[in-house]
This record gives C-alpha cells, structure tokens and sequence, in this order.
C-alpha cells in the first residue's frame, strides 16, 4: 500500500469509525484528540528520494582511495562530466563511462558492464532489489555477477567534503564463473548530489578465507551546476 493510499484510508474510513464510537462516549477533546495526525514513527519517518540525473559538463567530483581495513590512502581521483547523452555520462573526456544512475560501463582500466544495476532511480528505508550483470574482471575476462541489494539506514556521514544525511545500501553477492564473494556498501545523498558520498568494495576468494579487494572511495568535494 502506498503512502497516499494509507492517508486515505485513515482520512476517509479510519478517523470516522472512531469518532463515531467515541462519541457519547468521550469528551470534545479527546474526540479532537483521535483526529490529530500521529507524531510517532512511521514507515515513512525516514523519507524517499530519487536519483538527480540533470548532469551538466562541468560538474565535478573528487574522491580519495582508501584501504577499508588500514583506512591508509593511495590516491586521489578526480571526475569531471565531458559528455553526455540520452543513456551515458562520460567523465574525463572517457576515462570513466556510466549511466544517468551512476552504474559504471567502462572504467579507466578497461573493464565494461551491461545491465549494471548498483545505483537504482528511488531510494527509501527497507528497498531490497537484485541486480544480475555481466561485464569484465580486473584481469578482462568476462563473468556474471548476482548481488542483493537493501538500503539498512539513513544516517549521517562525514567525509571530507563534509557530513552528508544519507542512505546507507548494503549488497552482498558472487562471480558465477571466477566464484569471488563481493560486499558492497554505499551511501548516497541523492537530494544533495549526483554521485556517491562514500563506496566500499570488498571481495574474497571462492571459500572466502582470503580478501582480495579492500576498497573505499569517499568524496573530498564536489561542484556540480542546479
């Protein structure tokens, strides 16, 4: 049920019946009382918000790597929109290709992906989806994907370019073919920005006794036009 269909039926079948049994039965007030909207936690508390795709060139985004275990840095990225079309936005005169979501389809080492689906349009506490992609390895070789989505929590997050209130997503999955586990968890401020605050990648092998990814990308700042 959405939630314009359960403020209706609280206005419109709810709200009545009680104020039919209680009248005769309470006072004024208290009648008044029923009739006032709930201050309490609802399944809504925590709000909805769709993804920004008004892209402008220009707009640019500036990530630091870290290592999720060490939270030692290694490097600095900078990201900023050349191009774009009806479907891709293109960073970097190509360096970096997505969609209007932020689903990468060719990255600077190589990789490509169809039908990647880790950024979504809506988000909102408790949306699960999954995702089923095909693409390229770090070493080219082609694999699939499966990862299950849920977004856990909205929270604040501080990164370096300041404290953002974001969704927090969580994902866990495999490589039908290689076999590697993945984990992924992300927070994303969709009314404040067009990219991710902070993104966390890690993967391990078959039997997940060993890490092989350990990655954090958080965003130092940001311009962006709108």
């Amino acid at each position: 049920m959405t939630r314009e269909q359960i403020d209706a039926a609280v206005k419109n079948d709810i709200l009545p019946l009680f104020r039919q049994r209680a009248s005769g039965a309470a006072s004024p007030d208290a009648v008044a009382a029923l009739a006032q909207p709930s201050m309490g936690p609802n399944p809504f508390s925590k709000g909805t918000a769709r993804a920004d795709i008004n892209y402008r060139i220009g707009d640019r985004y500036r990530h630091r790597l870290v290592d999720v275990l060490t939270r030692i840095e290694s490097r600095r990225v900078n990201r900023v929109v050349t191009a774009i079309s009806d479907t891709e936005v293109t960073f970097s005169n190509g360096n970096l290709i997505t969609d209007l979501l932020g689903n990468t389809i060719r990255n600077n080492r190589g990789q490509t992906f169809t039908d990647r689906q880790i950024f979504v349009a809506e988000y909102s506490l408790g949306r699960k989806w999954t995702t089923t992609f095909r693409g390229t390895r770090r070493d080219l070789v082609p694999d699939v994907w499966t990862i299950a989505f849920k977004v856990v929590a909205r929270e604040s997050i501080t990164v370096p370019a300041g404290t953002f209130d974001a969704f927090k997503v969580e994902g866990s999955g495999y490589a039908s073919d290689f076999g590697n586990r993945h984990q992924i968890t992300y927070w994303i401020a969709p009314e404040k920005l067009r990219s991710f605050v902070a993104y966390e990648s890690v993967e391990s092998n078959r039997g997940g006794r060993r890490l092989t990814v350990t990655d954090r990308a958080e965003l130092v700042s940001f311009k962006q036009a709108g």
